[in-house]
C-alpha cells in the first residue's frame, strides 16, 4: 500500500529540506535566513534582499517575476517563527510538573501505551491473517488458474490513448516480465465488485504487471471492475492506470516459473504492522481499512 511504500520500507524517501531556503540541514522554523529577509522586506520602503545568502540555496529568489513569492513566503515563514517561539516561552518548566496519564494512541486507553496494547496487537495479527487469506486467494486465481507469473505471454487489448486514435479494441500479445510480488497485499483489492470504490490514496495498492511488446515495455490494466475470484470476491480493483496501458483479456501461454507458495505465509506482516505504528483505530475504522481487514479475516 501507497503509505507502507513511500515511507521508506520499499522505496527511497526523498530527504526533506527547509521550505523557505531549501537548506537540508534544517526546516523552516529554524532557518536563520528567515530573519535576515524579513528586516529588509518590513523596511519603509520595502527592499529586496538580493544580496542575501539565502541565494545560496534557493537562487529563483533572485529572478525579478519571483520577488512578490518570496515576499510572501518569507512573511509565511517568519509567522512559523513567531508561533514556535510562543509556544516555548507559554510551556511550562518540567520541574514541579506532574507527568500527565499515559494514553495509547491506538485504543485510547489511559491504562497502557501502544508498546503493550493488546488491542493493537490482535488488531495487526488479524491484518495480516487477512493479507494471507487475500494472498492466498490472489495465488489460487492468478498464478494457478491463470498462470500469470514471470514468462507467461499475455492477449491484451489497446486502449484509446489519445483523440483520434485508431488503435483502440486492437489485440496484442505482451510477454509478463515482472510482477510487483513483494508490494502485493489485500489494499488493492474492494469490498465492492462494481467501479466505483472510494479509499484514501495511502490505502490503495496497484497490481504492476509490466510486459513487453516488442521492443517497449509497458503495464496492464485489468478493467475498472478489476478481477474477482470464483467466489464473487473482488481481488484486483487496482492496477496500472496509465493512459497507454492496454487491458487484460486471457493469457495465452501460463508461466512455468510461478511464484513460490511461501509468498502467501509472509502474508506482508511487515506493512500490516506499519498501519498500526502510528494510527489509531478510529483513524483506521473512519478511513475503511477495518471494514476490508474484516472482509478478508
Amino acid at each position: 500500500m501507497h503509505i507502507y511504500n513511500n515511507d521508506g520500507k520499499l522505496n527511497h524517501r526523498r530527504a526533506s529540506t527547509c521550505s523557505y531556503c531549501r537548506n537540508p540541514d534544517h526546516n523552516a522554523t529554524n532557518c536563520p535566513r528567515v530573519a535576515e529577509d524579513y528586516a529588509y522586506f518590513t523596511q519603509t520602503p520595502p527592499v529586496i534582499p538580493t544580496h542575501s545568502t539565502t541565494l545560496n540555496t534557493n537562487r529563483w529568489f533572485g529572478t525579478p517575476k519571483y520577488w512578490g513569492e518570496w515576499y510572501e513566503k518569507c512573511l509565511h515563514a517568519h509567522a512559523k517563527q513567531e508561533i514556535a517561539k510562543k509556544k516555548v516561552s507559554s510551556s511550562p518548566t518540567r520541574s514541579g510538573v506532574a507527568r500527565s496519564a499515559p494514553k495509547c494512541g491506538f485504543c485510547g486507553s489511559l491504562e497502557h501505551n501502544r508498546r503493550n496494547c493488546q488491542a493493537m496487537d490482535s488488531y495487526t495479527a488479524g491484518a495480516v491473517e487477512a493479507n494471507q487469506n487475500w494472498r492466498r486467494a490472489f495465488y489460487q486465481k492468478f498464478v494457478v488458474e491463470l498462470g500469470i507469473s514471470e514468462g507467461a505471454l499475455l492477449n491484451l487489448k489497446e486502449k484509446k490513448n489519445y483523440y483520434g486514435s485508431d488503435k483502440e479494441g486492437k489485440e496484442i500479445i505482451g510477454i509478463v516480465t515482472s510482477v510487483n510480488w513483494e508490494e502485493l497485499s489485500l489494499f488493492c483489492a474492494s469490498i465492492s465488485t462494481n467501479r466505483y470504490c472510494y479509499r484514501d490514496h495511502q490505502y490503495k495498492q496497484n497490481l504492476i504487471i509490466t510486459v513487453q511488446i516488442g521492443g517497449e515495455s509497458r503495464q496492464v490494466q485489468f478493467g475498472d471492475n478489476g478481477i474477482t475470484n470464483g467466489a464473487g470476491k473482488n481481488l484486483v480493483k487496482y492496477s496500472a492506470n496509465r493512459w497507454n496501458a492496454p487491458e487484460f483479456l486471457s493469457v495465452l501461454s501460463p508461466s512455468e516459473t510461478p511464484i513460490g507458495e511461501e509468498w502467501i505465509t509472509e502474508g506482508h506482516a511487515k506493512a500490516m504492522a506499519f498501519l498500526t505504528k502510528k494510527r489509531s483505530v478510529e483513524k483506521l475504522d473512519e478511513a475503511k481499512v477495518t471494514e476490508l481487514i474484516n472482509h478478508w479475516k
